[in-house]
């Protein structure tokens, strides 16, 4: 509108110079006026410049200040407040303090390398300005070492040396290191689930052949070393082009539980038919140079001094990382949200009607053993050496519910929430009530999110699998992210999540802040809501709405 108005004013003044042309005098003074007007325009001119660029410079500043602090502006300060006093620059602060620590620790934070001195952060954190007792709870997990590249070599009609990682894999915990030489080699079929079908297998190599039976690899790879086989090769479905990188253990592994000593690996399909094929005769060498060793480790449990103890949120992510890298966002992303989230809630003095128990896992990377543990001592009454003198004041009838923060923080990220639909009966209904929580969130702030599955592979899974349902939110690892998924969530498509996940990459520099931002506010926002829900369990029957 402005514009337009301006217009016809100057139409008038030019047509006012034009009329007085003839008169010299006035002429003179014209001149004098056009040459200032023509300076003041080119200052105008030049100051909108100025004032662009000082703009553009600004924007880009917050950009930047976006990205190294993570404070993005909102007005929604809605009546919601609680995820507003998060402050995203105060967890990337402890997260450089768990880079500190890998670095320290062979650039690990795993159970054996930097775990511990994490955890004593976490407690030192939590001492000096959180709102809960902390307790630590004992236990021993396996872990298992590579220490050189394996071999293996057939022997028959044609001598061949399999290429490992292409032809050959050892599985995870598949037993101590062994040098087999000129062994010879025995079919299995039937998966090598059944003693009476195996025949003599004392000081053979088993190859077991894919199979429909109904047993696990540990039940069939342990079953052949007691019946005294040398080493076990598992031969792949034609479904995978490589070969498998499995455990080869009790899932659900605890202190006194057995474990493989004879090498266990995986074939390709192919492989497996070229040494079918050639079975009579057929002689095997294997080396591999691997250890399991079990160690001390422990969960770092913080236990809310108030809120209804019957209606018991436990929040849990997992503090430990791979032994490949140090993990700061796998998972230092969400430990460090949720460590921050207790001591803000702590300083802003958040009285939860339901009372909060925070969870900081051990051993999920080697089979979420720290939540398992958990859970087989309150939901089971298992005990083992320290369980006597471990009172944390928490029972499992009391947990109505728990959340689970695993990776908020993927480069490449989409912004995921589990699916509800995917727990088992008796946490279906209350986990389906989480996942609506969070797309809530996602809905109020106009952001797109999606829906994941929750079958496995975090934290959750021990508490569905004994009837308390759960939820979270995630930024997703090595899936590959769809040029459908670019146009929705941005970033790269054919690209991984996470390129560096499980990687001595995982840095600081593989922290994007703008997801960092906003999961850890999706966490701040369902614990504070469901920690402030008046009839909890209610609400988790599908009954009532939380707000």
């Amino acid at each position: 509108m402005a514009s337009n108005e301006q217009q016809p004013l100057l139409g008038d003044s030019r047509a006012r110079n034009r009329s007085h042309a003839s008169v010299a005098s006035n002429s003179s003074n014209n001149r004098h006026i056009n040459s200032d007007s023509s300076a003041s325009a080119w200052w105008a001119s030049r100051s909108r410049d100025v004032l662009s660029l000082f703009t553009i410079l600004l924007l880009l500043g917050a950009g930047l200040g976006i990205w190294v602090y993570g404070t993005l502006p909102t007005s929604d300060h809605d009546e919601h407040p609680h995820e507003y006093a998060l402050s995203t620059s105060r967890i990337r602060e402890h997260l450089s303090q768990f880079l500190q620590i890998a670095q320290k620790h062979n650039n690990s934070r795993s159970v054996v390398n930097g775990h511990q001195a994490s955890a004593g952060y976490v407690v030192s954190q939590l001492q000096a300005y959180g709102d809960c007792d902390v307790h630590l709870q004992h236990f021993k997990s396996p872990v298992w070492t590579v220490n050189q590249v394996p071999k293996l070599r057939v022997k028959g009609p044609v001598s061949i040396n399999y290429l490992h990682e292409t032809d050959f894999e050892v599985l995870r915990y598949g037993g101590m290191g062994a040098n087999i030489t000129d062994a010879p080699a025995q079919i299995v079929a039937d998966g090598g689930c059944v003693a009476e079908s195996i025949g003599d297998i004392q000081d053979k190599v088993a190859i077991v052949m894919a199979s429909s039976q109904q047993c696990t690899l540990f039940e069939s790879a342990f079953l052949l070393e007691q019946l005294g086989a040398r080493a076990v090769v598992f031969v792949r479905s034609p479904k995978y082009k490589t070969p498998s990188h499995a455990r080869v253990r009790i899932t659900d592994w605890k202190e006194g539980d057995p474990l493989m000593t004879i090498p266990v690996i995986s074939v390709t399909h192919s492989v497996g038919q070229l040494l079918q094929s050639t079975a009579r005769g057929l002689r095997v060498d294997i080396e591999t140079d691997t250890s399991i060793q079990v160690v001390n480790t422990f969960n770092v449990i913080c236990v809310g001094r108030t809120g209804d103890r019957d209606n018991t949120i436990v929040v849990g992510s997992h503090l430990d990382s791979v032994a490949a890298g140090p993990g700061i966002n796998d998972n230092g992303s969400g430990s460090a949200s949720v460590l921050e989230i207790q001591l803000t809630l702590a300083k802003i003095k958040f009285a939860p009607r339901n009372r909060l128990v925070f969870a900081w896992w051990s051993a999920e990377e080697d089979g979420l053993l720290g939540s398992r543990h958990f859970a087989r001592v309150l939901a089971h009454g298992w005990k083992n050496q320290w369980t006597h003198n471990e009172t944390m004041n928490v029972e499992w009838p009391e947990i109505a519910l728990n959340l689970n923060f695993d990776m908020l923080a993927s480069p490449n990220y989409i912004s995921l929430v589990h699916n509800g639909t995917d727990a088992p009966a008796r946490a279906r209904t209350g986990s389906q009530q989480i996942q609506r929580v969070f797309e809530n969130y996602f809905a109020r702030h106009d952001y797109s999110y999606q829906v994941t599955d929750m079958l496995g592979g975090s934290d959750f899974l021990p508490f569905v699998q004994n009837g308390v349902p759960a939820g979270g939110v995630l930024t997703g690892a090595s899936e590959i992210k769809s040029i459908e998924e670019r146009e929705e969530h941005g970033g790269l498509a054919h690209a991984a999540l996470d390129t560096c996940y499980h990687r001595d990459c995982d840095t600081l520099l593989n922290i994007n802040m703008e997801a960092l931002h906003k999961m850890s506010r999706a966490a701040m926002y369902a614990i504070s809501l469901l920690a402030s829900t008046a009839d909890l369990r209610g609400y988790l029957a599908g009954n009532l709405s939380p707000y």
